[in-house]
């Protein structure tokens, strides 16, 4: 069973736990980045490329994208929000939700840009490898107080 089937299917805890849970879709922070605010949102279905989502997913990832992309950018250090969608480590279809923060910019050029222009591509593979680190060794301070900023908001019924 792939990754994402199993935090759908509550087999698997992501540190923080399901932030956000509908008929639709799954938000939860990433599970292996010491990145506060990286975030994965898939459908709950098992599919493997956007082309298969339903309307349904297509406007609950929007709805969804939308008011945390809007949390995360109220957060101090923040200074960009990316999307992205690649599929190489598991098939299920998902974004990956990757907040740029200022202290990301400190690494030498080479790492994060191209022609002397950040590349936010670059950026997000570079930080995917300096951050990563095992699911049992996240520090959950970092993580939590954003997770629940990001609760917050899908706590409020008008969202």
């Amino acid at each position: 069973m792939c990754l994402t089937c199993s935090i759908v299917n509550g087999e698997f805890f992501p540190v923080g736990g399901i932030i956000y849970k509908d008929n639709y879709v799954l938000l939860h922070h990433c599970i292996d980045l010491q990145i506060p605010g990286y975030l994965i949102l898939s459908p709950l279905r098992h599919i493997e490329s956007y082309s298969d989502l339903s309307q349904n997913e297509m406007l609950h990832i929007g709805i969804v994208t939308k008011a945390v992309v809007a949390v995360l950018k109220r957060i101090d250090g923040i200074e960009k929000v990316y999307l992205a969608s690649f599929g190489e480590e598991t098939t299920h279809f998902h974004f990956h939700i990757f907040p740029r923060y200022k202290w990301m910019l400190n690494h030498s050029a080479e790492e994060i840009r191209t022609d002397n222009m950040l590349d936010g591509a670059k950026l997000l593979s570079f930080c995917r490898k300096k951050y990563k680190i095992q699911p049992t060794f996240i520090n959950k301070e970092d993580i939590l107080p954003v997770i629940e900023q990001i609760k917050q908001v899908f706590a409020n019924p008008d969202c």
